[in-house]
């Protein structure tokens, strides 16, 4: 019978209103007397407690306390819902099971007709994890704490690092005439090229050191630096030394710009890399061996084209297969693959190229080029080639006699009994239908069958077939793969479906079917090998159903790590929009206090998405959080989660960022991009949509220098009305069928059409023009969305 949720005289209609406030703001609901007497508690209530409901009803929350709080804490609590107001706090609580869980808890007076309390209603949230993070972002200030002491040890000591560096740095200033001044270089610089600090000042005393087959190069690729075609370039060099040496190095040639786009300054680093050009010079001469082995083997070694052609194939094909190495080069392999083992060859031979590897092997017959046909068995694994294709490796042997004594084994064990006696021994269950006339009557069934309780002579007799004893949902689907193996001419092929046993119980099988054919080619008999797999089907849906869980929890997480109630800021109007494209995303967007009268708004993108991209946003959003506070730059707040999160950040991963403060009192908002979309500012009054487009490199390439030399920071007037939008590439990118992207110029007179109704409204509106324009084609990307409008 139902819960009584909310049993005190007078409540009237209140009772619906508490229920629907309750379940849309929370999702762990307990309802109490003003004694602390729980009157009601929710599953989630008990499933987190670990209490049954029966457990939890008549006891007060004294059964969930842990230690965690000093007796005024609570004290507290009871003087604020005691007086009729609302109590917001953080309690930690103790499981049935004895773990501790934290919960965000709301407790709301549940007012009578004499204007006091009859009872409360609190609403939780389970914020375990966010306290197990915040445990982590407090480990990460103080590591911060010491790496900021040692920075500002480390400016003093930048000069030294100049002069004494590991690697060669110059660098010199360029006039406004586009003439360059003193080449500045540091000791090792000199020692790499065989210069004097003086010498290499000079920089045509630089070329003279240079090879003259490589300066030609160099200067082609610094004329496109200031040409402004790029912004770096890195050449592998050779330097003439003094004492006669060539010297290879590595140089990374790095300008910066003014506003105007001129060249300002010119930096190079250079490595000396000759140990390592003889090392790769020695790996050379290794893989020469390597190759020298692999011509010898005794196994044929050999290359398939995606085209299905052969690349490769070692010496050994000729001396086993008689044909000249030219005479297979570039041609098909089905060319040399028997007939009718060839569809069974490509179907291998494409698992092997999808899968990147096949556990399993591969026998089949090879054209000798006498005409014979020699059995070989092979193995293959997939490689990606020097265009960046998935092609295929395989490797040979000749298994003639071993085929030739399976033969013999087979014809000594033609006689029926002696092959049902090793049959019935066989876990597996032994079948043989006969072909007649569009039936298929069954002429034998080893003794196995019984272990779905059933009896050999239940088919022999034709009183079962079958087809009567597999599942129902199955029989369609496993007639139909049967005709499309006859039509196609497969001559051996497997299937898994669910058979019934005699108890009704379900098992899956194996079926691993052979067509025997007669010398005319005609189909006679169909041999089966049915095995049980139910527990490899078991093991499979439980692996599949811990991974969609898993990720089910971890999207969940992620969810909560999100704002979805924003701070009240009377200035200020807020709403956002999140559509990850998977269960878990890599967009990240956030509200946070600097102090009293600033506010900050970012929104990032992780490339990529999944768990990587998901923890990255994680570690973004607590080390922004935890660096902003206090800070009223923007740029001085990127340049410290960068530093903070460059040394973790995964190869080949980055993360795009907008932030900006805004300043209550001023109404100046001063923002830095680093790498990500330009935010959109449309201007209460009209007119064409203003981006936001001061710059930087995005956060994880570089570890500081570079990353703080270019980025730009931003500063403009929002006022009232204005409407600013920070959004991920997710919005502007998003594609109809025919490939048309939705585009920043949609995207902004999408807003400005709506610029006179409320934010939420103005967000749903977006979404469904976005749900709308990409109905039809596939979504790759997260989409997020911040709105922010003065007042």
């Amino acid at each position: 019978m139902p819960v009584n949720m909310f049993p005190f005289s007078g409540a009237g209609m209140k009772y619906e209103d508490w229920f629907r406030r309750g379940i849309d703001e929370h999702a762990i609901v307990a309802v109490t007397d003003v004694q602390g007497v729980i009157t009601y508690a929710n599953d989630r209530f008990c499933e987190i407690s670990g209490y049954s409901r029966a457990e939890l009803i008549g006891q007060t929350h004294r059964l969930l306390k842990s230690s965690a709080h000093p007796p005024g804490f609570f004290a507290d609590m009871w003087r604020t819902i005691g007086a009729g107001s609302v109590w917001h706090g953080t309690i930690c609580n103790r499981a049935k099971t004895g773990d501790f869980y934290w919960v965000e808890s709301t407790i709301v007076p549940l007012i009578g007709a004499d204007n006091k309390p009859v009872g409360y209603l609190a609403l939780r949230t389970d914020v375990t994890g966010l306290k197990l993070a915040e445990e982590s972002t407090a480990r990460l200030a103080h590591d911060y704490a010491e790496q900021a002491a040692q920075l500002r040890d480390a400016r003093s000591q930048l000069q030294i690092f100049f002069e004494q560096g590991p690697i060669g740095l110059s660098w010199r200033e360029m006039g406004v005439d586009g003439l360059p001044g003193v080449n500045y270089v540091n000791q090792r610089f000199c020692e790499i090229i065989g210069l004097t600090a003086e010498e290499a000042r000079d920089i045509e005393n630089v070329r003279q050191a240079t090879h003259p087959e490589d300066w030609k190069r160099q200067q082609e690729l610094s004329l496109e630096l200031y040409q402004g075609k790029a912004d770096r370039f890195t050449l592998q060099k050779r330097y003439i030394h003094k004492d006669g040496r060539l010297v290879w190095a590595d140089l990374t040639v790095v300008v910066m710009r003014d506003s105007s786009k001129r060249v300002t300054h010119h930096f190079a680093m250079l490595e000396d890399v000759t140990a390592r050009h003889a090392a790769e010079l020695e790996l050379k001469r290794s893989e020469s061996r390597w190759r020298t082995y692999v011509q010898t083997a005794s196994e044929i070694l050999y290359a398939i084209t995606p085209e299905g052609r052969f690349k490769f194939v070692s010496d050994a094909w000729t001396s086993k297969l008689g044909h000249q190495i030219g005479d297979v080069i570039g041609h098909p392999y089905t060319e040399f693959v028997h007939p009718d083992d060839l569809p069974l060859y490509v179907a291998f031979v494409n698992e092997t190229l999808e899968n990147g590897t096949n556990a399993g092997g591969i026998e089949y017959r090879v054209r000798h080029n006498d005409g014979r046909w020699i059995w070989h068995a092979s193995t293959g694994s997939a490689y990606t080639d020097r265009d960046g294709r998935r092609a295929y490796f395989g490797v040979g042997r000749d298994i003639s006699i071993r085929r030739k004594a399976q033969d013999e084994l087979r014809a000594s064990l033609a006689k029926r009994e002696e092959l049902e006696q090793i049959i019935n021994r066989s876990p597996s269950v032994v079948a043989l239908w006969k072909s007649e006339a569009n039936q298929w009557p069954v002429e034998f069934v080893s003794q196995s069958i019984r272990q779905f309780g059933y009896q050999p002579e239940d088919f022999t007799s034709r009183r079962l077939s079958f087809r009567s004893i597999t599942h129902p949902d199955d029989r369609e689907r496993v007639g139909a793969e049967v005709d499309a193996h006859a039509a196609t001419g497969h001559h051996e092929y497997n299937q898994e479906y669910r058979i019934v046993c005699a108890d009704g119980s379900i098992r899956w099988v194996d079926d691993h079917t052979v067509v025997r054919l007669n010398a005319a080619g005609q189909v006679t008999h169909h041999e089966g090998l049915i095995t049980d797999i139910t527990v490899r089907k078991d093991a499979e849906d439980r692996e599949r159903d811990l991974r969609e869980r898993d990720l089910r929890l971890a999207g969940e997480v992620q969810h909560h790590l999100r704002p979805h109630v924003f701070p009240d800021i009377g200035e200020v109007e807020i709403e956002a929009l999140s559509q990850p494209s998977t269960h878990l995303g890599g967009d990240y967007y956030d509200v946070l206090a600097v102090d009293k009268r600033r506010w900050g708004f970012v929104i990032a993108d992780v490339a990529g998405k999944g768990p990587a991209a998901a923890l990255m946003m994680a570690a973004c959003r607590a080390t922004l959080r935890l660096c902003a506070a206090g800070e009223p730059s923007a740029a001085v707040v990127a340049k410290r989660v960068n530093r903070a999160l460059h040394g973790d950040m995964p190869r080949g991963m980055f993360i795009s960022l907008f932030y900006g403060i805004l300043d209550l009192d001023t109404n100046r908002f001063n923002y830095v991009r680093a790498g990500h979309e330009p935010a959109l500012l449309l201007r209460a009054g009209g007119g064409e949509p203003e981006l936001l487009v001061a710059g930087g490199l995005a956060l994880g390439f570089d570890d500081g220098t570079v990353f703080e030399e270019t980025l730009e920071e931003g500063e403009v007037e929002l006022r009232a009305g204005d409407l600013l939008a920070l959004y991920t590439d997710g919005i502007t990118e998003a594609a109809n069928a025919a490939g048309d992207e939705f585009g920043r110029d949609r995207f902004a007179q999408a807003l400005a059409r709506h610029d006179q109704t409320s934010l939420p409204e103005m967000v749903d509106k977006l979404d469904r023009y976005l749900r709308q324009f990409s109905a039809l084609a596939q979504r790759n990307d997260d989409r997020t969305l911040l709105l922010v409008r003065p007042r």
